[in-house]
């Protein structure tokens, strides 16, 4: 066993504050295991820290029917190719996707103590006016004013969320043994959109539709994040990643992002 993995919380939580306990522990960890003659970390100090959350990014196409198949995160590094979790068409992943440099690992020297896995779902009540292509296709090019909206942008927010939430499996995998698992509604997320201002898209009128502005977001959870119960390791080169599969294959009613974020303590091992 990696003495690294060792952690102790004496039955309770893993702490939000990091630094105190974790730190120590693992330093204490690794230089037992270096006295001892095991496998440690070498350069591993109090510098090596830092917080840490990992994410990768899927678009989702609106207007197409989600596959039943899974659908890998954390296996396309920044720079490479994917595409939509419902579509073919190519596009480039960058940071704003994901921070993975390697399929499915951490580089050498690099680790990972993760306290939270969240998914990040955000939908919007109404549509963009138009979206991109190439590299940052299906993200909004025009986000749109109240004045042009018709009533086909219209979003049932809440109903979409609900989708996306409820239908969704997420499973983290490391070394290829499911650990977490359930739908994105386990999984909620501290990343959201706040002070937005509630609204209604239209209404019927004797001369027509009159539009209104619609201004509504939600968000996978209240704020709060599930605390795992363990501390996962993620070592260095070793196997890691999460899938997604629509157990009910709806079809989204606009572009949205589901973003996986395991967030906890990362450290880099240092020389000097």
């Amino acid at each position: 066993m990696n003495p690294l993995a060792q952690l102790s919380f004496n039955g309770m939580l893993p702490p939000s504050t990091l630094e105190s306990v974790m730190i120590p522990q693992i330093l204490a960890a690794n230089d037992k295991a270096r006295s001892m003659g095991e496998p440690f970390v070498q350069g591993l100090t109090w510098k090596s820290f830092y917080g840490e959350r990992l994410w990768d990014t899927c678009r989702v196409a609106a207007g197409t029917a989600l596959p039943t198949s899974e659908f890998q995160l954390f296996r396309v590094p920044s720079g490479q190719s994917t595409t939509e979790i419902n579509g073919t068409t190519q596009y480039k992943k960058s940071d704003i996707d994901t921070n993975m440099t390697a399929a499915g690992q951490l580089p050498a020297g690099q680790m990972a103590w993760i306290t939270s896995i969240q998914c990040r779902v955000t939908v919007q009540g109404a549509l963009d006016d138009t979206v991109q292509t190439g590299d940052n296709l299906g993200l909004p090019l025009a986000p749109g004013i109240g004045s042009t909206l018709v009533a086909a942008d219209d979003v049932l927010a809440i109903n979409l969320a609900e989708a996306f939430y409820e239908s969704i499996l997420l499973k983290f995998k490391y070394n290829d043994i499911t650990f977490e698992k359930g739908p994105l509604s386990f999984f909620p997320c501290r990343y959201g959109v706040s002070g937005v201002s509630g609204g209604f898209a239209y209404v019927p009128t004797t001369a027509g539709t009159g539009i209104m502005q619609n201004e509504t977001i939600l968000n996978n959870g209240f704020g709060g994040v599930w605390t795992l119960p363990v501390v996962r390791i993620i070592d260095s080169l070793f196997s890691f990643g999460a899938t997604l599969q629509a157990l009910n294959p709806f079809v989204p009613t606009r572009n949205t992002r589901i973003q996986v974020i395991l967030e906890g303590l990362g450290a880099k091992a240092m020389t000097g």
